[in-house]
């Protein structure tokens, strides 16, 4: 008996209602949720050290001949090193979810689409990884078509921050690589490019009310799409300014979670000086906290920074308050 029949007829009691993927759940950006509160602040000290965005983007590769699995589903982790693998559903069922945890952290969902070579992060750094793949039988209720346990050794633990993924996806062609190039060009740290991009974003993208309202489940950013309409929710924000930042070589994290209430997506940027700088906005003189370009761009009496004020003498303001569920 092959394994979709044994969960035809066998899996009744093991079905199970999967929650929707975090990213669904960005649709409004300002759904109203129970509150988590969390700070992280980040003393600099200094600027980065000399830098260029002469950076030759890191592309995953896919090896046809490495791939292993079942009949629905196939992984290939032969590039697990560099902190991905890829995954392709060959089965039927247009509603397929992978679900993806290490150690006693929070599950990550993603939707799996048909016949797509799909990459995924390990993002959770090195260790113990469970996987599962699921079919939809009705409603929000899955079965199981595999499982995996893998031992992931990551060879540099900055490196799933500076491949594209699934959420976050881009190439050397992209329209976002280009533009990347030419706002950094010049610049000679790592913050100061962060600045140069931070400042487009929140002067040239517009929030969609109407998109955030009306976004379909399993929706994923088009960053060249974005790019050329110039408006979009949080996640559309967090995922192009993720991949222009990528391409010139700044490793950075798309960050979801909370933001008070709100269930929101930010970035946080790693330099080579000072490590991860998480949730940059703000600047009190001593002291960085969130970078977060949705709220910049929409909010004309806001209290957070701009950040190319940041990298000077900066300015004070109200702090947010944020706590990160998930990144990629």
């Amino acid at each position: 008996m092959n394994i979709r029949s044994f969960y035809k007829r066998k899996i009744q009691s093991y079905i199970v209602p999967l929650l929707i993927a975090p990213a669904l759940l960005l649709a409004g950006c300002r759904k109203e949720i129970p509150p988590s509160q969390r700070e992280t602040e980040v003393k600099l000290d200094g600027t980065s050290q000399a830098w260029s965005n002469d950076f030759d983007i890191l592309m995953p590769e896919l090896n046809e001949d490495k791939f292993y699995g079942n009949e629905y589903v196939q992984l290939d982790t032969s590039n697990s090193g560099d902190g991905y693998f890829y995954i392709r559903y060959t089965g039927e069922n247009q509603k397929v979810k992978l679900q993806l945890f290490s150690d006693t952290s929070i599950t990550y969902t993603y939707n799996i689409r048909p016949g797509v070579d799909t990459v995924i992060p390990f993002n959770l750094g090195s260790g113990e990884y469970s996987l599962t793949v699921y079919e939809n039988i009705q409603d929000n209720e899955y079965a199981m078509v595999y499982a995996e346990e893998m031992n992931i050794k990551i060879k540099d633990e900055l490196k799933p921050f500076l491949y594209p993924n699934q959420y976050v996806w881009f190439t050397a062609e992209s329209d976002t690589t280009a533009l990347a190039r030419q706002l950094t060009d010049g610049c000679t740290n790592e913050l100061e490019a962060v600045g140069k991009v931070y400042d487009y974003m929140v002067k040239n993208i517009t929030y969609d009310y109407d998109k955030a309202e009306n976004v379909q489940p399993g929706y994923l950013p088009d960053v060249n799409e974005i790019l050329a309409i110039k408006t979009g929710i949080c996640f559309d924000y967090s995922a192009v300014m993720s991949a222009m930042l990528r391409s010139v070589g700044i490793p950075t994290r798309m960050e979801i979670g909370y933001s008070g209430d709100a269930y929101h997506a930010w970035v946080s940027v790693y330099t080579r000086d000072q490590g991860w700088i998480n949730d940059i906005i703000q600047f009190d003189g001593t002291q960085w906290t969130l970078m977060d370009p949705t709220f910049d761009a929409n909010s004309a009496d806001s209290s957070h920074g701009d950040l190319s004020k940041l990298l000077g003498s900066g300015g004070k303001g109200k702090k947010a308050t944020y706590t990160m569920m998930y990144n990629y």
